[in-house]
């Protein structure tokens, strides 16, 4: 992972880019000297060499040159348009065509020479396509090419989390700049919380809960967000989630509830300017060491990998304890087990009268989860699927397309309510 500079729009070394070849995406990061390969084994497998990219904006278009056996390297091309033959008028179909041999560009002649060498349709129709496969885009990557990326390479790899899906669940659960929220996520390559940390910027706080050794923050890494981008997500274990103070709960009067809020918001900003102090100063003590490193080092080495946590373990405990004993704004659970258990134990750091979401590839587990939810703190609940199907814009050939993607998941949504 690489920490690009704020604001950047030209394609630098080591940050990660969207490779699109026709509707073929991969990401890469962009190395000096390293080739990536496209295709399958064995079935035109080729490797390709995008140090010519450096320097060039994101969205620029590449003419692939052969070097030598199944090796290209890329030449940055101007007109795209062009040489991809591309019509612009649209709207012609053969309604209005005649019978006056001018429609056909192929003369009779030819058609039979075609025909006596045995080239059958298809290898025509490749022969005539080679040139667009010749031509590939380099994207800034997003949610969207990277939501579409793994959806069509294997929709079981994110638990059939298609795009649509993905945007309601940011719209329930009312992702913001400044809010503090938490997702536990597992099973979806971190594409959830690449999407809310997105949408939040560099205010607020996101707590990553997870299970096992490592969090899951593929998509995360893929999206070269900066610094003070980074800095807002912390991650936690979930064997070791802090204790709530149940201050809800208490059947104290007004003013007592009232000298408690207080105190706890005192304690929450001596956690946070306690713990804002050791990053910070661990910030400051790595930089120094990297510049002295670079100083030393000159001009040797001209690429060095960042860290890929901002802070050390021990800190991201610290952060994520004071951001969920203070209560969360927000909370998204998407994993491909059973959520129901998860949910009950992380549903207590909500705070009374804000949105949670659920999203589970299957629908009964989240039938259950509904009755419980209905009959318990859940109010304003919700369980649904979305359809998706795309369509075929163009003049007077507008109409849906054919093949359309089976599922997209289910979602449970609402609002937590305290009872008295």
């Amino acid at each position: 992972m690489v920490i690009m500079p704020e604001g950047k729009e030209e394609i630098c070394e080591g940050c990660t880019v969207v490779i699109q070849k026709g509707t073929y995406l991969k990401t890469c990061r962009v190395l000096r000297g390293r080739t990536y390969a496209f295709g399958k084994r064995g079935g035109g497998q080729f490797t390709l060499n995008i140090e010519g990219a450096l320097g060039c904006l994101f969205g620029s278009s590449f003419k692939m040159e052969k070097t030598s056996n199944k090796l290209f390297k890329i030449q940055k091309t101007e007109d795209f348009s062009s040489s991809l033959d591309i019509v612009m008028e649209g709207g012609e179909d053969n309604r209005d065509l005649r019978d006056d041999g001018r429609s056909q560009k192929l003369t009779p002649e030819e058609i039979i020479q075609l025909k006596d060498s045995g080239l059958t349709g298809k290898e025509y129709v490749k022969k005539k396509q080679k040139k667009y496969d010749e031509i590939i885009v380099i994207h800034r990557p997003s949610i969207r090419l990277l939501c579409n990326m793994y959806y069509t390479q294997d929709p079981l790899k994110i638990s059939n989390l298609r795009l649509d899906t993905l945007s309601q669940l940011l719209c329930h659960v009312n992702v913001q700049p400044g809010g503090c929220f938490a997702v536990f996520e597992s099973g979806t390559q971190g594409l959830v919380t690449a999407a809310m940390l997105h949408r939040m910027g560099t205010t607020g706080h996101l707590v990553q809960i997870y299970h096992g050794n490592h969090p899951q923050r593929d998509a995360v890494d893929l999206m070269n967000f900066t610094t003070q981008e980074l800095e807002v997500l912390s991650f936690i274990n979930l064997t070791k989630l802090p204790e709530v103070a149940q201050k809800q709960e208490s059947t104290a009067n007004g003013t007592e509830e009232m000298e408690i809020n207080s105190k706890n918001e005192d304690d929450k900003k001596g956690e946070d300017i306690d713990s804002l102090t050791r990053v910070i100063k661990a910030e400051n003590s790595e930089q120094a060491t990297e510049k002295t490193s670079d100083d030393a080092e000159g001009k040797k080495k001209e690429f060095t990998r960042p860290r890929k946590f901002v802070r050390s373990q021990v800190q991201d405990v610290q952060v994520s304890s004071a951001v969920l004993r203070e209560c969360i704004e927000g909370l998204v659970v998407a994993c491909r087990q059973y959520p129901n258990n998860i949910t009950r134990d992380l549903l207590q750091y909500l705070k009374p009268g804000h949105p949670f979401v659920i999203f589970s590839p299957y629908k009964e587990p989240l039938m259950e989860l509904f009755m419980e939810m209905k009959a318990q703190n859940g109010t304003n609940l919700r369980l649904s699927e979305t359809w998706l199907r795309h369509y075929q814009v163009l003049p007077q050939r507008t109409h849906p397309e054919i093949n359309m993607s089976g599922g997209g998941g289910y979602l449970l949504y609402g609002t937590r309510i305290m009872k008295e």
